[in-house]
């Protein structure tokens, strides 16, 4: 009794941990597990932006939007999950590579790998502007049911003149583009540390002038820093204040 027992406990370990495990077959050409397509390296940083995977079983942000030809960076931050174009096969083990009609596919993404993401890239041809592609959780969803779904949301690209208020001492940034119908809103990246892949410890995230909707913003008295500034405009995610 107590070997048969054994047995059987065994046998339900080994098939619950194996969904767990990161499994890659299915990850398309257009996506690095762990790592990013050489497209999506030495860009801004906050070019980039993150869509976390969460044990709630949804994506946040669920309809993340981007600027043709970007990348987004997938993570799970609650066990097993994957992210995947509507046209993917539903394979929660991610057994068997994408298929043709399969747009992108994150593989699966464990929680507590050394890296716990993966890195799509999304170019022009593939994502044009108004492009929305509906995408799921293989694992803990479908293509049409469940909370672990959304959509891909590409924006027209987002066009930044950068002058000088010369009288003021300041920098004076006004741009076009960008956002999708019923959300037009833009976050600004600010670098002071000279480095134009903008990393998070000399970069911060601020408002345009008058709030998310603007289309300006002012770095009052930046002229007289005598440093190197670098700015970048992008999409406000659904996420984000």
């Amino acid at each position: 009794m107590s070997r048969l027992g054994a047995g059987i406990a065994a046998v339900i370990v080994i098939g619950i941990a194996a969904p767990a495990a990161a499994q890659t077959a299915c990850l398309t050409t257009n996506c690095v597990f762990a790592g990013k397509p050489a497209v999506c390296q030495n860009r801004a940083a906050p070019r980039t932006p993150t869509v976390l995977m969460t044990g709630g079983l949804v994506f946040d942000p669920p309809n993340p939007k981007i600027e043709p030809g970007s990348c987004i960076t997938w993570r799970s931050s609650s066990a097993t999950h994957n992210s995947s174009g509507n046209q993917c096969t539903d394979d929660p083990v991610c057994g068997s590579p994408a298929v043709a009609a399969c747009q992108f596919d994150t593989a699966n993404v464990n929680s507590v790998s050394a890296d716990p993401t993966s890195t799509c890239a999304y170019s022009e041809a593939q994502f044009p502007v108004g492009t929305g592609q509906a995408y799921y959780c293989r694992i803990h969803a479908t293509p049409t049911t469940g909370t672990m779904r959304g959509t891909l949301r590409v924006t027209t690209p987002i066009v930044l003149t950068v002058d000088k208020d010369i009288p003021n001492s300041s920098v004076k940034l006004s741009w076009t583009g960008g956002g999708v119908t019923g959300d037009i809103s833009y976050k600004v990246a600010r670098n002071t540390g000279g480095d134009a892949t903008m990393p998070i410890a000399t970069t911060t995230t601020v408002n345009p002038d008058g709030g998310v909707t603007g289309t300006t913003f002012t770095d009052v008295n930046e002229l007289l820093s005598g440093t190197t500034k670098y700015y970048l405009v992008r999409n406000k995610q659904t996420n984000e204040p």
